[in-house]
């Protein structure tokens, strides 16, 4: 028996097996870097942190999908547990998701890359297909590992407004702390486990406090029935309030503007070409799902 409980188009699907497993379903490529391993070595480094158990993980490359079957951590997300918690509780879970970001930054490498040296394919700062294509779906576009030379000359040569400025490091961040990826404890005291660590890896320094801003994963999501909300950006306001305290600055205004100039169209032969073999192998978008 499973539930069904979350998707994103083709890019992934999460049930559940039972009552304490997880099985997360994943769009895969070659040369992409697997949550897996990523968990493995956040357990490793990062033991206070709270993360999913990986019981089991493999690749069909028949189908471009990767698997991973989790123990089930019991308790609520953020986003439903929100309007339950006293501003007290929820400055509280803000300062533990910040003190944990500013643990996982003390990692830091001289590449834009994943922790196995893969390329990073975090839509908001690359330039690819548009976000809602069926080829993203399907499977992110990756950019190769680059040097703190090498990007500085990528988000230059992508957009028409001048990036926001980093130094020669980066540092190792989630990437997605969002109120569906943080889990609180039923008393709403304490962070249960942080989930989803699919697009961890070493970022500019500056986007650990600028993500917040960029993506509307990090909204609470509505009352049923409407679109938006006034305080639905209290949880990505109050984490970035926290970050600051440990030495994270957003550059809001900066991104923004580089962003609004960044190409959203930039497909190379070689992208084309990996869509045309999946079309070619007899799994298109349309007809698959997940």
């Amino acid at each position: 028996m499973h539930e069904h409980i979350y998707d994103a188009g083709s890019c992934s699907g999460v049930y559940f097996l039972g009552k304490e497993i997880v099985c997360k379903v994943k769009g895969w490529k070659e040369g992409m870097q697997l949550e897996s391993e990523t968990i493995a070595f956040v357990r490793e480094h990062f033991p206070t942190i709270p993360i999913p158990e990986i019981l089991y993980t493999w690749i069909d490359k028949s189908i471009n999908r990767s698997f991973d079957i989790m123990k089930r951590v019991h308790a609520r997300t953020l986003d439903k547990a929100w309007m339950d918690l006293t501003p007290q509780q929820r400055l509280n879970i803000a300062e533990q998701v910040a003190g944990y970001i500013a643990l996982l930054a003390t990692k830091t490498a001289k590449r834009f890359e994943t922790i196995s040296g893969c390329g990073v394919g975090t839509p908001a700062l690359i330039a690819g297909w548009p976000f809602e294509s069926p080829i993203h779906t399907w499977f992110r576009r990756t950019l190769p590992p680059y040097s703190v030379a090498e990007y500085r000359d990528y988000a230059k040569r992508i957009s028409t407004a001048p990036p926001p400025e980093f130094d020669d490091e980066f540092v190792f961040y989630h990437d997605d702390q969002g109120p569906t990826n943080v889990l609180v404890s039923d008393d709403g005291n304490s962070v249960a486990a942080i989930i989803d660590w699919e697009n961890a890896a070493f970022y500019p320094r500056y986007w650990v406090a600028t993500v917040q801003f960029a993506h509307a994963a990090f909204l609470l999501e509505p009352p049923e029935g409407q679109r938006r909300f006034e305080g639905d950006d209290e949880w990505g306001l109050s984490l970035v309030a926290a970050l600051k305290q440990h030495g994270f600055d957003n550059c809001k205004e900066v991104y923004g503007a580089w962003s609004k100039g960044k190409a959203e169209d930039v497909d190379t032969e070689k992208d084309l070409a990996e869509w045309r073999k999946i079309l070619d192998d007899g799994y298109p978008y349309e007809e698959t799902g997940v």
